[in-house]
Protein backbone atom coordinates (compact mmCIF):
# COMPACT_ATOMS: atom_id res chain seq x y z
CA UNK A 1 0.00 0.00 0.00
CA UNK A 2 1.36 3.35 -1.00
CA UNK A 3 1.33 6.10 1.60
CA UNK A 4 2.28 9.66 0.69
CA UNK A 5 3.45 11.39 3.86
CA UNK A 6 2.98 14.90 2.55
CA UNK A 7 -0.65 14.20 1.61
CA UNK A 8 -1.37 12.69 5.01
CA UNK A 9 0.21 15.69 6.76
CA UNK A 10 -1.78 18.20 4.74
CA UNK A 11 -4.95 16.13 5.16
CA UNK A 12 -4.48 16.12 8.94
CA UNK A 13 -3.84 19.88 9.10
CA UNK A 14 -6.96 20.60 7.07
CA UNK A 15 -8.89 17.97 9.01
CA UNK A 16 -8.00 19.47 12.39
CA UNK A 17 -9.09 22.91 11.24
CA UNK A 18 -12.28 21.41 9.76
CA UNK A 19 -13.01 19.76 13.11
CA UNK A 20 -12.74 23.18 14.72
CA UNK A 21 -15.24 24.53 12.18
CA UNK A 22 -17.51 21.54 12.91
CA UNK A 23 -17.23 22.02 16.70
CA UNK A 24 -17.89 25.76 16.55
CA UNK A 25 -21.02 25.26 14.44
CA UNK A 26 -22.17 22.26 16.53
CA UNK A 27 -21.75 23.96 19.91
CA UNK A 28 -23.13 27.28 18.70
CA UNK A 29 -26.27 25.71 17.30
CA UNK A 30 -26.89 23.14 20.05
CA UNK A 31 -25.82 25.06 23.16
CA UNK A 32 -26.49 28.69 22.32
CA UNK A 33 -29.37 28.51 19.84
CA UNK A 34 -30.98 25.34 21.28
CA UNK A 35 -31.11 23.55 17.91
CA UNK A 36 -31.56 19.76 18.04
CA UNK A 37 -28.18 18.02 18.57
CA UNK A 38 -28.55 15.78 15.50
CA UNK A 39 -29.36 18.76 13.28
CA UNK A 40 -26.56 20.78 14.88
CA UNK A 41 -24.08 17.96 14.26
CA UNK A 42 -25.30 17.59 10.69
CA UNK A 43 -24.83 21.31 9.97
CA UNK A 44 -21.37 21.30 11.55
CA UNK A 45 -20.35 18.29 9.53
CA UNK A 46 -21.70 19.69 6.26
CA UNK A 47 -20.03 23.09 6.66
CA UNK A 48 -16.78 21.35 7.59
CA UNK A 49 -17.15 19.14 4.49
CA UNK A 50 -17.39 22.07 2.07
CA UNK A 51 -14.38 23.66 3.77
CA UNK A 52 -12.46 20.38 3.47
CA UNK A 53 -13.29 19.85 -0.20
CA UNK A 54 -12.06 23.28 -1.20
CA UNK A 55 -8.78 23.09 0.75
CA UNK A 56 -7.98 19.42 0.07
CA UNK A 57 -8.66 19.77 -3.65
CA UNK A 58 -6.14 22.58 -4.03
CA UNK A 59 -3.57 21.93 -1.31
CA UNK A 60 -3.53 18.23 -0.38
CA UNK A 61 -4.31 16.65 -3.74
CA UNK A 62 -2.99 19.60 -5.80
CA UNK A 63 -5.83 19.38 -8.28
CA UNK A 64 -5.63 22.50 -10.41
CA UNK A 65 -8.04 21.72 -13.23
CA UNK A 66 -11.09 23.94 -13.23
CA UNK A 67 -13.30 21.05 -14.27
CA UNK A 68 -14.70 18.89 -11.51
CA UNK A 69 -15.76 16.07 -13.85
CA UNK A 70 -17.50 13.73 -11.46
CA UNK A 71 -15.30 14.71 -8.51
CA UNK A 72 -17.99 16.65 -6.70
CA UNK A 73 -20.42 13.72 -7.05
CA UNK A 74 -17.82 11.20 -5.86
CA UNK A 75 -16.76 13.51 -3.03
CA UNK A 76 -20.45 13.80 -2.12
CA UNK A 77 -20.77 10.00 -2.01
CA UNK A 78 -17.66 9.62 0.16
CA UNK A 79 -18.91 12.32 2.51
CA UNK A 80 -22.44 10.89 2.56
CA UNK A 81 -21.04 7.60 3.82
CA UNK A 82 -18.81 9.43 6.27
CA UNK A 83 -21.75 11.62 7.31
CA UNK A 84 -23.85 8.59 8.22
CA UNK A 85 -21.01 7.17 10.32
CA UNK A 86 -20.42 10.57 11.92
CA UNK A 87 -24.04 11.13 12.95
CA UNK A 88 -24.57 7.57 14.19
CA UNK A 89 -21.36 7.43 16.20
CA UNK A 90 -22.05 10.85 17.72
CA UNK A 91 -25.62 9.81 18.59
CA UNK A 92 -24.47 6.50 20.09
CA UNK A 93 -21.67 8.26 21.99
CA UNK A 94 -24.15 10.66 23.59
CA UNK A 95 -26.15 7.64 24.80
CA UNK A 96 -23.29 5.55 26.18
CA UNK A 97 -20.96 8.24 27.54
CA UNK A 98 -22.19 9.54 30.90
CA UNK A 99 -22.74 13.30 31.05
CA UNK A 100 -19.90 15.27 32.59
CA UNK A 101 -18.38 18.72 32.32
CA UNK A 102 -14.78 19.68 31.74
CA UNK A 103 -14.01 22.82 33.72
CA UNK A 104 -10.93 24.96 34.01
CA UNK A 105 -11.04 26.79 37.32
CA UNK A 106 -8.64 29.17 39.01
CA UNK A 107 -8.75 29.19 42.78
CA UNK A 108 -7.60 31.90 45.11
CA UNK A 109 -7.92 32.17 48.86
CA UNK A 110 -11.13 34.16 48.54
CA UNK A 111 -12.61 33.35 45.13
CA UNK A 112 -13.10 30.60 42.57
CA UNK A 113 -13.12 31.58 38.87
CA UNK A 114 -14.50 29.29 36.18
CA UNK A 115 -12.48 30.15 33.08
CA UNK A 116 -13.62 27.42 30.71
CA UNK A 117 -16.35 24.77 30.69
CA UNK A 118 -17.53 22.34 28.03
CA UNK A 119 -19.76 19.30 28.08
CA UNK A 120 -17.24 16.48 28.13
CA UNK A 121 -19.58 13.77 26.87
CA UNK A 122 -20.36 15.86 23.76
CA UNK A 123 -16.66 16.44 23.15
CA UNK A 124 -15.86 12.70 23.37
CA UNK A 125 -18.79 11.78 21.12
CA UNK A 126 -17.67 14.31 18.51
CA UNK A 127 -14.08 13.10 18.80
CA UNK A 128 -15.06 9.46 18.15
CA UNK A 129 -17.33 10.41 15.27
CA UNK A 130 -14.60 12.58 13.78
CA UNK A 131 -11.92 9.88 14.03
CA UNK A 132 -14.00 7.36 12.08
CA UNK A 133 -15.02 10.01 9.54
CA UNK A 134 -11.40 11.04 8.98
CA UNK A 135 -10.34 7.50 8.11
CA UNK A 136 -13.28 7.02 5.72
CA UNK A 137 -12.63 10.43 4.14
CA UNK A 138 -8.90 9.98 3.56
CA UNK A 139 -9.33 6.56 1.97
CA UNK A 140 -12.27 7.77 -0.12
CA UNK A 141 -10.57 10.95 -1.29
CA UNK A 142 -7.25 9.30 -2.06
CA UNK A 143 -8.59 6.29 -3.93
CA UNK A 144 -11.95 7.44 -5.31
CA UNK A 145 -12.20 11.21 -5.63
CA UNK A 146 -8.70 12.45 -6.41
CA UNK A 147 -7.17 9.20 -7.68
CA UNK A 148 -6.33 10.74 -11.08
CA UNK A 149 -4.12 13.46 -9.60
CA UNK A 150 -0.51 13.03 -10.66
CA UNK A 151 2.17 13.53 -8.03
CA UNK A 152 4.79 16.20 -8.62
CA UNK A 153 8.03 14.32 -9.48
CA UNK A 154 10.07 17.21 -8.00
CA UNK A 155 8.33 16.78 -4.64
CA UNK A 156 10.86 15.04 -2.40
CA UNK A 157 8.36 14.41 0.39
CA UNK A 158 6.65 11.60 -1.53
CA UNK A 159 7.74 8.46 0.26
CA UNK A 160 6.39 5.05 -0.55
CA UNK A 161 5.86 2.55 2.23
CA UNK A 162 5.12 -1.07 1.37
Amino acid sequence: MRVVIKQITKFIIIGVSAVMVDLIVYYTLSDFLNVNTDLSKAFGFLIGSVYTYILNKRWTWRHTEKSNKGMVAMFGLVYAISFIFNILINKYGLVVIPEFNLNLNVHSDTQNFNIFAIKGHKFLAVFGATAVSAIVNFIGQKFLVFNQVKLDPKDETNIEVF
